[in-house]
């Protein structure tokens, strides 16, 4: 037994030397390990990724970012003490993807950095176009400070959205985070936010309506870096004039009922809360007629890095409209007769010579309710160069109109009639096209009466023009 004992006592007096050779290994006759240094520099890896759109609580989910809205250039910057520490501005100029805007995610290689508290700036697609401050950017070295170029307050001015191609110049994105590193931090991941709102917009109406002109308006003309930073002097007036598809035809659905034209989306700036946006449409029906429509969105917020879906309807809006007219032939007062429509059309006829009052009575919506129109008004307007008719007095913001027509049957006048109400705190503007002839005197028929002769017209029957969208 004691021989066996000396056998295994050699035995591992001549294995010690090779087990202590392991790699990574630490050995000691007392068997304590070494723990390691807290402080030791970490190995990390970093990876930087565009942001999947926001969710604006008019639809559910979320959408990937579509071609071009991905990163085309990148900057990231480590500081600590307000120095830099760490900064990555890689060459991706042969990178294809990021050539046309679609780098989805960047990695690093691997770098080391010591424990602690670092704030990490990223920003993509901005260069000197976006701000004058990127080359500053661009050029700061390792622990030169970056507290004289205020990167917070960095801010984007000139209607940054205005400028998207998205083939040389792409979405403006940027990202700010504490980040902790341990020694057993391995990888940080930061996603950049897009510094703009992408809009998608439907038009629906009655088919082959088509749309002439369109607008978005009321967003800011600048942007911050960052979203917690509050802008100044900033404009809410900005405009956007959309580009509209093909012929700008609504075209009918399954039903036959329903046109639809759909607009290519587009860009605005973020905008911060409490200012709403302005939508405004110029369209034609088969007839002719022009509407220009006015509204105003309840959405006041346009977050960063979100989608805005936003359907435009066009309402059947119809006129009610009331017309009177006087004729005086000598000897005899002025008799008020009611001068009735056409149905479906935009037409008067009224006596030769005759006064006339026009008057905007209310607004039929989809032949419905109009107990929620307020502030309405009615514009008139003539071309220049007519002669033959006449207005009386204010023309501008009124319900009624007052003029007078040629003592010459045959005329035709063509009128504009821009015509303003709010219907639940939205305003609308339309602008209708109101045709109006002259015809004989003898053509309408006289009142006669046994006691009293008398030279007036009769009370025609009276009518109302609905006048809807074609």
């Amino acid at each position: 037994m004691n021989k066996i004992k000396q056998h295994i006592y050699k035995a591992m007096l001549w294995l010690l030397p090779w087990l202590c050779a392991v790699p990574l290994a630490s050995c000691s006759f007392d068997d304590d390990i070494d723990t390691g240094d807290d402080n030791a520099p970490a190995m990390l890896q970093l990876s930087i990724t565009a942001r999947e759109e926001g969710d604006l609580n008019t639809r559910e989910g979320t959408e990937v970012g579509q071609n071009s809205e991905y990163m085309h250039n990148l900057l990231v910057l480590f500081i600590q003490d307000d120095k830099v520490v760490k900064k990555f501005l890689p060459d991706l100029s042969n990178d294809e993807a990021a050539k046309v805007g679609n780098l989805k995610t960047w990695t690093s290689e691997s770098f080391t950095l010591t424990p602690g508290t670092y704030t990490v700036y990223a920003f993509a697609n901005i260069d000197s176009y976006f701000s004058t401050a990127w080359s500053s950017l661009t050029g700061l070295g390792i622990d030169e400070s970056i507290e004289s170029l205020g990167i917070d307050d960095i801010v984007l001015e000139g209607n940054p959205a205005s400028k998207l191609d998205l083939l040389t110049y792409f979405i403006p994105m940027s990202a700010k985070e504490e980040v902790t590193v341990t020694r057993s931090t391995r990888n940080i991941s930061i996603g950049l936010d897009r510094l703009v709102s992408k809009i998608r917009m439907s038009i629906t109406g009655k088919p082959d309506t088509k749309v002439t002109a369109l607008s978005f308006s009321g967003y800011a003309d600048k942007i911050g870096l960052f979203s917690d930073k509050i802008l100044d002097g900033e404009a809410y007036t900005t405009t956007k004039t959309i580009n509209i598809p093909g012929d700008g035809t609504l075209k009918a659905d399954g039903t036959g009922t329903t046109g639809t034209l759909v607009i290519p989306d587009f860009y605005v700036n973020s905008s911060p809360v409490g200012h709403p946006f302005t939508v405004k449409i110029k369209t034609v029906e088969a007839t002719g007629i022009i509407h220009d429509a006015t509204a105003v969105t309840q959405r006041n917020e346009l977050p960063r890095n979100s989608i805005f879906p936003l359907t435009l309807q066009l309402n059947d809006y119809g006129l009610d409209l009331e017309a009177q007219c006087w004729v005086s032939p000598i000897g005899s007062l002025p008799v008020e007769v009611t001068v009735g429509f056409t149905q479906d059309t935009y037409e008067i006829t009224v006596p030769e010579g005759c006064q006339f009052a026009f008057t905007v009575k209310g607004i039929n919506i989809n032949g419905g309710n109009t107990s929620n129109i307020t502030n309405l008004t009615g514009t008139w307007n003539m071309p220049d160069g007519v002669s033959g008719i006449a207005f009386d007095g204010e023309t501008t913001g009124v319900t009624t109109v007052k003029g007078h027509v040629t003592a010459s049957a045959g005329k035709t006048f063509d009128l504009s009639l821009l015509v303003t109400w709010k219907d639940n705190g939205a305003t609308y503007n339309r602008t209708y096209t109101v045709k109006v002839f002259t015809d004989d005197i003898t053509n309408f028929p006289f009142k006669s009466k046994t006691r009293t002769p008398e030279f007036g017209l009769d009370y025609l029957r009276h009518e109302m023009l609905n006048m809807f969208k074609k």
